[in-house]
């Protein structure tokens, strides 16, 4: 792949184009920066609901701020890597294409590197939706753990609602295919809630509302995520506001960041009795907050794997440029605008859920962290509790909402991954049909299928699911770093319409410091996660294999022919010649060099040279090798010869002549080898010059010190004859007049 990959379009109208180049969108279908940002921005602003809780479970106390802080700044330090890929090849399929792209060289290998890599985003997509589905869940059913009644009925009758809502919004016209499909399925969900856990059923109608949707065309799921970002925009800014409201009314104690918080035995107690029937298995019980004098390696080693998973949905922006307006212009700015929020609204957050709450909450609410902040941020503001609990009950369902929007970054993610996957012939090229409005439903069904798939292999255990997608996403992101280091390595003359700055020469190659500040702590981060969580890795090592299996399936299915065609040369390659190493004998042995004139005159004196040296020594020489150099081989080639040999069906055509030669000259007292060289340095231009440079790395390669080695006079002056000597060390060179001369 000597060229970076060409744009394409991911959406397009139903007129006809081939696989490999879909049709262009109506300029109305293409996303400004905005509509991007609102696509993939609501999965990295859910980390704000979770990430503290993980970590505060991890045992690190109060230093969680500095740990989401810390990702967030790196992740400023990764953008501009990201940016620099993304406008190199502006394409779809992000680490993906990199990886491809950077390995180009290495032509199917490439293929097979970057399918693995593509393997593993696919499940940290898939992933992302099931795992943001039964948070939608568990978020939802908390709405009516208090009730008296039957609860997953109301749960689903509370999902029911922004599923209906969304889809009559967004579609009006197609209210009753909406309403019947989200209906349905929510009957159907509480039928099967007799076998399966209540946060199993709950997340089918969202579900089913998002695939319908994103099957409609990319503008109407933006439409959705654009609604739950703003929402949650409002929101998390009136909690802010509220909470720094309460920290100038109420104070705060500062001093619990360095000295830490005790628990009350209590609260340490209950938490232990409860562990067994918590379904969150990463809230452990913590038995303290500790501050920063007592953080050492084990914590920093526990807190740098769980908060990785503050970065979820990063990548999603490199899977998107194709669907962009500008994508010049715009990834750079969604990038600024996506990471600018998380680190104002998740660096805010962070800190003011120390501040505000005191360690009985902070360890007794890690599941709604944020929902207990705004209710105590509104009590002790306003006073009132009727107030405080509504404000909590807008944060959860919020929560939920926020849920709903990263599903549909891991749908948007995924299709931008696996259309580029199917280009390569990578997944069935049959999914780039697109549908009737132009979207491409054949990979939502893939999705839809994976999700349930993903999450039955799981048991539709969330904290199963988070640990697998937590390892997954840690690859990516460690994936991509060395993706972009090869690019930088073996693309590094290719044009850029930007650079990463801050470049150090490493090795002859300029590599960002924020490539090596990346290696370094994503390194660390999946030390942690393979020491935490090995029992989920081994399950989701088999699984992966599995579906590896599935994608070389797919790979031999559209590239049989190539394939095939390679396996048969390989075979004949292996059955018609001799192991190199089989003339490397302790037999005395000749070494003809013969090149597309005189050959018989060559071979002839070689055979002539042997028997004679054979007599006057009285030690027989037993071996002849006839070397000859070849520009169609890539390998070396070495054949056994005698009077009776068959031409070899893979013999390079330039050689034909030499090996019928030999079959005709060839003495019994001889073994006769014919070896196929390609040259040494493929640069040089002077075949002359490359021969006799092929000619001694052969002779040094085989060992072939103190042999004869026989060369023709052909255009070769007699000061190059001193040189060549020099340089075959150890064995005596024989020039051969060929002309008389």
């Amino acid at each position: 792949m000597s060229e970076a990959p060409q744009q394409a379009q991911t959406q397009a109208p139903p007129a006809k184009a081939s696989p490999d180049q879909p049709p262009q969108q109506h300029a109305e279908k293409r996303l400004s920066w905005r509509e991007g940002l609102f696509l993939v921005g609501p999965d990295p602003l859910t980390s704000p609901y979770y990430s503290s809780g993980a970590l505060i479970a991890a045992g690190v106390g109060y230093a969680t701020p500095l740990f989401q802080i810390g990702l967030y700044l790196l992740l400023f330090l990764l953008v501009p890597l990201y940016v620099e890929a993304v406008l190199l090849t502006l394409s779809n399929g992000g680490t993906y294409v990199m990886t491809r792209y950077a390995l180009g060289h290495l032509g199917k290998l490439a293929i097979l590197a970057a399918a693995l890599v593509g393997l593993v985003i696919s499940f940290s997509y898939v992933a992302t939706a099931i795992v943001s589905l039964l948070a939608y869940s568990d978020y939802v059913s908390s709405l009516v753990a208090n009730s008296t009644g039957p609860r997953t009925l109301m749960a689903m009758g509370l999902s029911v609602i922004p599923s209906i809502g969304f889809g009559l919004w967004v579609m009006p016209s197609q209210w009753r295919k909406v309403t019947i499909a989200v209906v349905v399925t929510a009957l159907l969900g509480l039928m099967l809630s007799a076998v399966m856990s209540s946060s199993a059923v709950i997340m089918l109608p969202p579900l089913i509302m998002l695939f319908i949707l994103n099957n409609q065309g990319l503008k109407e799921s933006v439409k959705v995520s654009k609604t739950i970002f703003v929402i949650n925009l409002v929101v998390m800014g009136i909690t802010i506001l509220v909470s720094l409201i309460y920290l100038l009314i109420h104070g705060a104690d500062l001093s619990r960041f360095l000295e830490g918080g005790a628990l009350p035995e209590a609260l340490v107690a209950a938490a232990e009795s409860s562990a067994e029937a918590d379904t969150h298995e990463h809230h452990g019980v913590v038995s303290e907050l500790p501050g920063f004098l007592r953080l050492g390696a084990p914590l920093i080693l526990a807190g740098a794997g769980v908060s990785i998973l503050g970065a979820s949905g990063v990548e999603s922006v490199m899977n998107i440029p194709e669907e962009l307006d500008n994508p010049r212009r715009d990834i750079a700015k969604i990038y600024r605008w996506m990471l600018s929020l998380l680190l104002g609204i998740g660096g805010s957050l962070s800190i003011l859920l120390f501040l505000v709450l005191d360690p009985e909450q902070l360890a007794g609410s890690s599941s709604y962290l944020l929902a207990v902040l705004g209710e105590q941020g509104v009590v002790g503001v306003f006073g009132s509790a009727g107030l405080a609990h509504f404000w909590k009950i807008v944060i959860v369902a919020n929560a939920a909402l926020m849920l709903i929007g990263a599903c549909n970054t891991g749908f948007a993610g995924a299709r931008g991954l696996w259309l580029t996957m199917a280009r390569d012939s990578l997944l069935p090229r049959m999914i780039l049909d697109p549908n009737e409005r132009g979207a491409f439903s054949r990979i939502h069904w893939m999705m839809l299928i994976a999700i349930l798939l993903l999450a039955m292999q799981g048991d539709w255990n969330l904290s199963k699911l988070e640990r697998w997608y937590g390892v997954t996403f840690g690859f990516v992101m460690f994936s991509g770093v060395i993706a972009f280091i090869l690019l930088r390595k073996f693309r590094a003359n290719d044009r850029r319409v930007y650079w990463a700055p801050f470049n150090l020469n490493i090795g002859g190659t300029k590599i960002p410091a924020a490539a090596l500040i990346g290696l370094v702590v994503l390194g660390y981060a999946l030390l942690s996660m393979y020491g935490s969580y090995s029992g989920e890795i081994g399950e989701l090592h088999t699984l992966v294999v599995i579906v590896g299996v599935g994608v070389v399936g797919v790979l031999f299915l559209y590239n049989h022919r190539p394939l095939l065609r390679a396996a048969h040369s390989y075979y004949r390659r292996v059955v018609e010649t001799v192991e190199s190493s089989e003339i490397e004998t302790e037999d005395r042995t000749i070494v003809v060099a013969v090149g597309s004139m005189r050959i018989g005159r060559l071979i002839e004196n070689a055979i002539a040279l042997a028997r004679r040296q054979s007599a006057t020594t009285g030690i027989p020489y037993r071996q002849l090798v006839v070397f000859h150099m070849s520009s169609l081989v890539t390998g070396e080639h070495v054949y056994q010869v005698d009077r009776h040999t068959i031409r070899p069906a893979g013999l390079a055509a330039d050689a034909v002549r030499v090996f019928n030669k030999l079959t005709e000259v060839a003495p019994t007292e001889l073994r006769c080898y014919l070896a196929i060289v390609p040259p040494a340095d493929p640069e040089i231009v002077d075949d002359l010059s490359a021969a006799l440079d092929t000619l001694v790395d052969f002779h040094d390669r085989h060992n072939f010190t103190g042999h004869m080695v026989l060369v023709g006079t052909y255009e070769a002056r007699h000061e190059g004859f001193d040189r060549l000597q020099s340089r075959l060390e150890g064995s005596t060179l024989v020039p051969v007049p060929l002309y008389g001369e």
